[in-house]
């Protein structure tokens, strides 16, 4: 059997004659089908604004900006998420400030970013660590009473639902990317969403060279345009959502079968406010026993890719540098990253493919825990 990656982007015909159709036209930078694009994201997601960009690190620069993080300012941002999470406030010219996360949702949770508010703090920024929402409501409650925006990195949880509603309306703008291995991708790009008049008008000045109107530029803006070549292989993708979604269930519903009452290993935890996983990743937490790293590389020599996502990003070398943080300043973070691991998670998925992967996951445990010296 051939090795068996972390993604394979699901990609069909469709997504090449819609590019094709596209080039044709004549037409290839932004317009109607980036308009087009937009109007669908409102309807599936109920809200009154959704802007097209070129990636998921240019929605949060701009999401930042729309609600006016500046110099000086502090922004919360957990500190289990990649690092264009705070590399964003930084563009700004702002602080990250980090906070931990709960051990069994991985999420920061509401009172550990109430404790990190200052008279500095401008912003909170959320992520939804593995495509699982936070606890929307008991954060909004902690910005209400502060008097601060919440911007959501809801980059990995498209199509998940908190409660009873998809992820995309519970915040002030939701920032979403459309990388290969997202649920549904077109290479590179991304999306904010909001119901605010004002950040919406703001984040399109923002992604046009701060244009209000043709040529004349009211901001000091960027090139963050998507293209509807861009756009119109994300149509044929979003067209698919909803069933992307019932693959996805599927194949966290086989993970759980087989790893169910393996000591080793802990499946995901579901808090009860999410009505529904994106199940972007699908991510282990393993016995404190076992060395990660070294079952890692047994996987892969066993022909099975697995990902380790996200470092805490104080850990960073850039940002040891930048701020001075060390080993041992996140324990919980760390403890947490060092724990977990990430399996392959893709459309199309065989029987056969599960069945080696779970068998390899399992046996690479035992022979990480016995090299450690725990049996034997």
């Amino acid at each position: 059997m051939d090795f068996i990656p972390m993604c394979i982007p699901y990609i069909g015909e469709e997504e090449a004659q819609a590019v094709y159709n596209q080039i044709k036209s004549g037409w290839i930078s932004m317009g109607k089908r980036v308009q087009e694009f937009e109007k669908m994201l409102e309807e599936y997601l109920n809200v009154k604004h959704a802007i097209a960009f070129s990636n998921g690190t240019a929605t949060l620069h701009a999401a930042l900006l729309s609600v006016g993080v500046k110099a000086g300012d502090e922004v919360i941002v957990p500190s289990l998420s990649y690092i264009s999470s705070a590399n964003a406030v930084v563009f700004c010219n702002a602080t990250p400030v980090f906070v931990q996360e709960d051990p069994l949702t991985f999420n920061a949770e509401a009172a550990a970013i109430e404790a990190k508010i200052t008279p500095r703090t401008k912003a909170i920024m959320t992520v939804d660590l593995k495509g699982m929402p936070v606890d929307y409501d008991a954060i909004c409650e902690v910005a209400k009473k502060h008097g601060l925006p919440i911007v959501a990195d809801s980059a990995e949880s498209f199509g998940a639902k908190y409660k009873n509603d998809l992820v995309g309306n519970q915040v002030d703008i939701h920032s979403f990317s459309m990388f290969a291995n997202k649920n549904i991708t077109c290479g590179e790009g991304g999306f904010v969403t909001t119901d605010d008049d004002a950040i919406a008008d703001m984040c399109r000045c923002l992604r046009n060279q701060g244009q209000s109107e043709r040529y004349k530029h009211v901001e000091i803006g960027y090139n963050y345009r998507m293209t509807d070549l861009v756009a119109a292989f994300a149509i044929e993708q979003f067209k698919r959502i909803e069933w992307v979604m019932e693959q996805k269930q599927a194949i966290a519903a086989r993970y759980n079968e087989g790893f169910k009452d393996e000591p080793l290993f802990e499946t995901p935890y579901i808090p009860d406010y999410v009505g529904r996983h994106s199940w972007y990743m699908y991510c282990l937490r393993l016995d404190k026993r076992i060395n990660r790293d070294k079952m890692a590389a047994i996987m892969k020599e066993n022909g099975i890719a697995s990902r380790v996502s996200f470092p805490p990003i104080p850990t960073q070398p850039i940002y040891k540098k930048l701020y001075g943080y060390k080993e041992g300043d996140f324990p919980i973070a760390e403890e947490i990253f060092r724990s977990f691991i990430d399996l392959p998670n893709f459309i199309g998925m065989t029987e056969a493919q599960f069945q080696k992967i779970i068998r390899v996951t399992k046996n690479a445990a035992q022979e990480a825990m016995v090299e450690t010296g725990v049996f034997g």
